[in-house]
């Protein structure tokens, strides 16, 4: 409820009893105190993503018998997001691309009791999906940008040519 509270602080500013709170001060604040959580959520991000990759084996990385279950479960993924991004009309680049896997992915993954455990989701599967879903989305941003500066470049044309005209 707080953070809902402070996450719609100017929204506030109709009300008149909410002047009692210096909201030009309040605003202050708040905008402070989302810069201190974007840096935090950084950090604890590239900490838990630098311990995971210390913890990683190579082995487990290149294990064939599961990088033919991982492309499948990415392919599924991106065809799931492929569909879901025609039946909502959204552009589909480079939103296809986005679609990370990772911190979320792994948690799971390990608050999963051994008994509940599926033999063939282990460690290597875990690890071959993040990595491929990784893999594609930066190339596929990669891609994007170089399209986008080529229809930017077009554009600026364009504009030049009615500028002279």
């Amino acid at each position: 409820m707080f953070g809902l509270s402070i996450g719609n602080i100017e929204k506030a500013k109709k009300y008149k009893w909410m002047e009692r709170f210096r909201l030009d001060i309040l605003i202050k604040e708040v905008k402070k105190f989302k810069e201190l959580t974007i840096e935090a959520t950084f950090l604890i991000r590239s900490l838990f993503f630098l311990v995971f990759g210390y913890l990683i084996e190579i082995r487990e990385v290149i294990n064939l018998d599961s990088l033919k279950w991982a492309a499948v479960i990415v392919g599924i993924i991106f065809i799931f997001r492929l569909v879901q991004l025609l039946i909502s009309k959204l552009p589909l680049i480079p939103l296809l691309f986005v679609s990370p896997r990772g911190l979320i992915t792994i948690l799971l993954f390990l608050a999963i009791t051994p008994s509940n455990q599926i033999l063939l989701v282990n460690r290597s599967l875990i690890i071959q999906v993040i990595l491929l879903s990784s893999l594609i989305m930066m190339f596929g941003l990669m891609i994007t940008k170089k399209h986008i500066k080529k229809l930017d470049k077009k554009e600026k044309g364009e504009k030049d040519l009615t500028i002279e005209n």
